[in-house]
């Protein structure tokens, strides 16, 4: 009868050994599967809530996310709509627990250059800052190429008319890291 519980021991430990395995395999697979997720699934996971972003040159931002590209967060704070650059935050104060995945191939692969394109043809008034939070000019976006666009430089309360332009300004993506809406001024 002492053969009864030996075997019994060993199927004991058999079956402790398959659910350790079976733990180790879906820690694994729970690690691969975190490896895949991009930082905008987080942030659009994210979407209608506060959040407090940090830039890189220093700047904490307030805002309340509105739409995540591939490339950038839309949102607003106390001052109005903006547009930031993901390339430009150096951190985010928030745990940003839910993934949402884009569920459309097309809205997944606009970049930053649909929303500039958006903008232009809404004749909206923008504030363009740098990485370094310098303003690279405020006005209106005219054109939009590939990796820059062009700026019709004038105050950004005012229309895009040809009295009020004074200048045009070519931006590069890669120096742009925040763009602000006009501020509307009640008279």
């Amino acid at each position: 009868m002492r053969w009864d519980g030996l075997f019994a021991d060993l199927e004991a430990q058999l079956a402790h050994g398959r659910w350790q395995d079976t733990e180790t395999e879906a820690a694994e697979l729970t690690r691969g599967e975190r490896a895949s997720i991009v930082l905008a699934d987080r942030l659009r996971g994210a979407i209608g809530a506060p959040l407090t972003v940090m830039l890189e040159d220093g700047q904490r931002l307030q805002l309340t996310v509105s739409t995540v590209g591939s490339s950038w967060i839309g949102g607003s704070d106390r001052s109005g709509s903006l547009v930031l650059n993901l390339d430009a935050v150096a951190a985010i104060d928030s745990p940003l627990s839910v993934t949402t995945p884009e569920s459309s191939p097309g809205r997944r692969h606009l970049g930053i250059g649909s929303l500039y394109r958006s903008l232009s043809r809404a004749r909206a008034g923008v504030l363009v800052s740098g990485r370094d939070g310098r303003v690279l000019g405020e006005g209106t976006i005219d054109r939009v190429g590939l990796d820059h666009l062009d700026l019709a430089v004038h105050p950004r309360d005012e229309q895009r008319r040809g009295r009020n332009v004074r200048g045009l300004r070519v931006i590069p993506y890669g120096a742009i890291h925040l763009v602000r809406s006009a501020h509307t001024s009640s008279v």
